[in-house]
């Protein structure tokens, strides 16, 4: 009897894992796609563990495997509104920074935000809205959250080019910070937006800035979760700085107060 309820127990959540699967493959291609390749779709995910990890969906291998054979559609008839919507656990500060800085790396330069509110459990929920063509790429999108360390909990297709994504910020990363050592130089060149760099352990920050520059120096140093520790703003051109680096730092902005063309020669940076 107790054999029996093992077996029963296990079968069981072996039905609701493939449920979960398979009614999320429905909700991402729309249920006509699904019933025209539902034979395809099961050879596809035949192997769950693929796909699930303690009936938790990996969204990157999920996607990823749609695409590869033929099934997730991007593409529109004609240009569109196209709305996403992040849901940020615990209104992470560094989310922005990162959700902005990926839809940037993906070319979608020109989003408006919708809106932005605060829920009750203190989670923040930013939408966005382009027009496009193509839907965004959520293989590229997943990928980009996931070398940010990145956990993506929840992604749903809401219809009508409306996506939502749930994401749990807590252990991300800045990736495309500029890691930099203790005594290490680094030759900046001509800034297309401010300098972010990830440090560890410095004492001290010094800046050159490159003759013939005008340089305004704004600096912020923030700690691992991006939450600012420190602001320099300077109202006169320096050639170069010297400051400390406070306890905790571990992100550091360099820029220009007014503009960007001020350092266009570049800036030298050393953390000591």
């Amino acid at each position: 009897m107790f054999r029996y309820l093992i077996v029963s127990l296990l079968f069981s959540v072996t039905m609701l894992n493939s449920s979960i699967l398979y009614d999320k493959v429905e909700n991402i291609i729309g249920q006509k796609e699904y019933q025209t390749h539902k034979g395809l779709i099961s050879l596809l995910f035949k192997d769950e563990k693929k796909f699930l990890n303690n009936g938790d969906i990996k969204y990157y291998n999920l996607f990823n495997e749609l695409q590869e054979n033929g099934l997730l559609n991007l593409h529109l008839n004609t240009p569109k509104d196209i709305t996403i919507e992040f849901k940020v656990l615990h209104k992470n500060i560094k989310a922005y920074k990162i959700l902005n800085d990926t839809m940037q790396a993906l070319g979608y330069r020109y989003f408006f935000t919708k809106s932005m509110d605060i829920d009750e459990n203190e989670d923040l929920l930013w939408k966005i809205v382009f027009k496009a063509e193509y839907m965004l790429d959520p293989v590229v999108l997943l990928k980009d959250l996931r070398e940010n360390n990145c956990k993506v909990l929840e992604v749903k297709n809401r219809g009508n080019n409306h996506w939502y994504y749930e994401i749990d910020f807590n252990s991300s990363i800045l990736s495309r910070a500029i890691k930099i050592e203790k005594n290490e130089k680094i030759k900046f060149n001509k800034p297309l937006r401010a300098f972010f760099l990830n440090v560890e352990d410095g004492k001290k920050l010094q800046i050159i800035s490159r003759k013939l520059n005008n340089w305004f120096p704004h600096i912020v140093f923030f700690d691992k979760d991006l939450k600012v520790l420190k602001i320099i703003k300077k109202n006169r051109i320096y050639h170069g700085l010297n400051t400390k680096v406070p306890t905790g730092a571990k992100y550091i902005k360099i820029t220009d107060k007014y503009n960007l063309i001020n350092i266009k020669r570049g800036l030298t940076v050393i953390v000591r």
